[in-house]
């Protein structure tokens, strides 16, 4: 089975899938899995929106990689399988970010490791509670009422 590539040149295809990715806002002084925390929530509404399209969700990655002393990368790859059982990768690379979104630990952390990588689970699905009890119906009481 074919593996197509649908993001590895950033075309206008892409476009909708980068920008959902690059919009996470990110603060100073975070931890590496605070970070990815952030990001998977992205990621989990990106998988939605492949799903949405009939396409099975198999895996992914997410990747914060050291760059230099002022400089991070994050990247994510996500894997899917059509109707024809063709597999898919979608994925994007962010533009260097800055070291100052992360604490010294997680920087530490980083240029020791080179790279981190997450492993993306499918998202949950929303729960919605069912209502076990019927309402409780009241009666109007009869000197309330308007005659």
């Amino acid at each position: 089975m074919p593996l197509k590539n649908l993001f590895g040149a950033f075309g206008a295809t892409t476009s909708n899938v980068i920008d959902t990715f690059l919009s996470v806002i990110i603060s100073p002084n975070m931890e590496l899995d605070e970070l990815a925390e952030i990001y998977s929530k992205k990621l989990d509404s990106i998988i939605r929106d492949e799903q949405a399209k009939n396409l099975s969700y198999v895996g992914g990655t997410f990747k914060i990689s050291y760059a230099d002393e002022k400089v991070f990368n994050l990247s994510f790859e996500l894997y899917f399988q059509d109707r024809d059982g063709d597999y898919v990768k979608k994925g994007a690379k962010s533009k260097p970010q800055s070291t100052e979104y992360l604490n010294e630990k997680a920087l530490d952390e980083l240029r020791g490791k080179k790279e981190i990588v997450y492993e993306i689970d499918e998202p949950e699905e929303p729960k919605i509670s069912a209502q076990t009890e019927s309402p409780e119906i009241r009666k109007i009481p009869k000197g309330k009422r308007e005659s």
